[in-house]
């Protein structure tokens, strides 16, 4: 039986994360119902407690996994911007949150003051499992995304500590200040300086030489789970704190190449954390959720609706505006660590002899973490359309590396449906040829991040790397992937790769699904004798009779579905909008005309022409945009 629960815990909890992904769900909604039903209350399969104290081992480490993990990602410079705001919501914020938290509990259910302060401090965290999905699809300013994101990353961490501190209260009938504050400065010294350490033995064995190449990542995973032993030998609960600082000292560290590390511990987190709430879930008592009855229920909506707002304003105040508080106050989903302290506490409180309270507990905690995933995923699709938010410019963001008139001919054309267009390159002088209204210029260097931060590329950006150099624009493609997460980056290729069809199953794009020679399209458009333009294909519109019959002299650059550009190859006809790239005999056959279609106002297309030769001689392509078709 106990194979038979690890297997089904690993199945079911992979199976639950594809379809939360392909739902657009928070994972954390499919794994507690798909663990609820298969535990030992619902269908069986799952028998967490033959694990025994096996359970609590594999809740520690991964714990230490998901930490470590959420300090690799966390984004120093964005936190350092945001530091005294978010300070104070880690502070201020968590006190509130607490000690709301405990009262609604005292109140409403009757939770000893004991408990009840021990369930504030499990409650005061968010979690990046849960806030990170959700922030895919939220339309949001980009700092009230950064402050979720960074608060659910530390936050885990002070509530985790806050927990255990109570935790030792209770089990120690009260402790005195002294000893207390004693406690705290040995867990914070000891969790920093082991994290420092192993933090820096990590980073040193990633950028040697001295190791191959498949065993940095596990070497940064033994130091990991050997510097979270120590930590907890030396001081309990300070394992949690060293997992943080070793990812935080990594991710400062600026390595060359950390992208594997990262995809490694990404992978590693999702498998992580699909089995433990699996079995955390699995293991619950329905009965103790169902026995709250209406007083869990306004446990559960004081804390939504009147304890976070009240602790985001009182923190947030002066730093957000209106709409930016209510959008971070009503968004405050628990995850993981919240649900594996629960576990471990409510371990805890039965071992000395306390089994209503850690009934109560675990089941009012889970409850909490139910309801907060569910209303989070309500309001991500409702909240933004109301406070006014009808468009989220960084999800709209088109990050184009390569300035000549192709790229930019791209770039008017999507600048013009409303989208932000960013033009990279690493000649100043190109970029400035083609200037225009909603477009960004970008002077740096595609095999650089800076340049995609530099660029506003977030993980639900395009980029379209279309430079003369295959190898370069695949390179391009594989870093926004790697370092932005990027989904579906797409690539011009004037020549396929004999690898490249396991690379497009994979994640990349090829735009128009053919070779495009760059340089040729480039001097058609200069002369004239090429354009770029929108089309909108119909049954018999001979658009795949002219693809078969002129080929490379008509390409689809992109498709458009729901008002987002598609670069990956599809049946074109059933497309309701089309941008073509075709030489001028292509567009007669294309449009049945006899003579060269022209670019007039009664259309919508536009060309590139070349000005004349400056007094160096220098000609400057110069892109020239007529329509009088409204924004797509």
């Amino acid at each position: 039986m106990l194979v038979q629960t690890i297997v089904a815990a690993a199945f079911l909890g992979v199976l639950a994360q594809v379809v939360a992904h392909r739902f657009k769900l928070p994972a954390i909604l499919p794994l507690l119902v798909t663990g609820m039903a298969c535990g030992p209350a619902g269908l069986g399969l799952l028998q967490p407690a033959e694990l025994g104290h096996g359970l609590e081992v594999i809740i520690h480490l991964g714990i230490a996994v998901i930490l470590f993990e959420g300090g690799l990602s966390l984004d120093l410079h964005q936190l350092r911007q945001y530091g005294g705001p978010l300070g104070r919501l880690l502070s201020l914020g968590v006190a509130v949150t607490g000690a709301g938290a405990a009262w609604l509990a005292h109140g409403c259910i009757g939770m000893s003051w004991p408990t009840a302060a021990l369930f504030g401090a499990i409650v005061s965290v968010t979690g990046p499992t849960v806030i990170a999905p959700l922030l895919r699809h939220l339309i949001a300013p980009k700092r009230v995304r950064t402050v979720l994101l960074s608060e659910g990353l530390i936050v885990d961490l002070v509530g985790a500590v806050l927990a255990y501190l109570v935790l030792q209260w209770i089990e120690r009938s009260g402790l005195a200040l002294k000893p207390l504050f004693f406690e705290i400065v040995t867990l914070v010294a000891v969790g920093c300086m082991l994290g420092f350490m192993a933090g820096r033995l990590a980073a040193f064995a990633i950028r040697g030489r001295f190791l191959a190449a498949e065993h940095r990542n596990l070497v940064a995973l033994a130091l990991l789970w050997g510097c979270f032993f120590l930590a907890e030998r030396l001081a309990p609960q300070s394992g949690i704190l060293s997992s943080l600082v070793m990812g935080l000292t990594v991710a400062a560290a600026r390595l060359p190449d950390v992208s594997p590390l990262r995809a490694f511990k990404g992978q590693l987190t999702v498998l992580v954390i699909s089995v433990l709430f699996i079995l955390l879930s699995g293991r619950l008592d329905l009965g103790a959720i169902a026995d709250l009855g209406l007083g869990g229920a306004g446990v559960v909506a004081g804390l939504i609706l009147v304890i976070r707002p009240l602790a985001v304003w009182l923190s947030l105040r002066g730093a957000f505006d209106w709409r930016e508080l209510t959008l971070i106050g009503l968004t405050a989903p628990r995850g993981i660590v919240a649900a594996a302290v629960a576990s471990l506490s409510a371990i805890e409180l039965r071992g000395s002899g306390s089994e209503t309270d850690a009934r109560l507990l675990e089941g009012m905690v889970y409850l909490v973490i139910l309801a907060t995933c569910v209303w989070a995923t309500l309001a991500a699709s409702v909240l933004p359309r109301l406070l006014g938010y009808t468009g989220d410019p960084s999800r709209r963001r088109i990050v184009l590396i390569g300035a000549h008139p192709l790229s930019a001919a791209l770039a008017r054309r999507l600048a013009d449906g409303g989208y932000l267009v960013a033009l990279v390159d690493t000649v100043a002088a190109k970029l400035q040829a083609f200037a225009g209204p909603g477009i960004t210029l970008v002077h740096g260097d595609a095999r650089d991040a800076a340049t995609y931060d530099q660029a506003g590329l977030e993980r639900d950006g395009l980029v379209v790397a279309m430079t003369p150099n295959d190898d370069l624009n695949v390179l391009a493609a594989e870093l926004a992937r790697d370092e932005f997460e990027v989904e579906h980056p797409a690539v011009v290729l004037k020549r396929l790769h004999s690898d490249f069809g396991a690379l497009r199953r994979a994640f990349m794009d090829l735009v128009g699904g053919e070779e495009i020679d760059v340089g040729r399209w480039n001097a058609a458009l200069e002369n004239g004798e090429a354009e770029v333009r929108e089309w909108q294909p119909s049954s018999g519109s001979g658009l795949r009779e002219a693809l078969l019959r002129q080929p490379g002299e008509l390409v689809v650059l992109c498709a458009f579905d729901r008002g987002r550009p598609v670069f990956a190859r599809r049946d074109w006809e059933k497309e309701g909008r089309l941008l073509l790239l075709a030489s001028r005999g292509a567009w007669q056959e294309l449009e049945g005309k006899s003579q060269p279609p022209r670019t007039i106002a009664a259309s919508s297309s536009w060309s590139l022409s070349t000005a004349e030769r400056s007094s160096s001689g220098v000609r400057v392509a110069v892109p020239i945009f007529i329509t009088t078709m409204p924004p797509a």
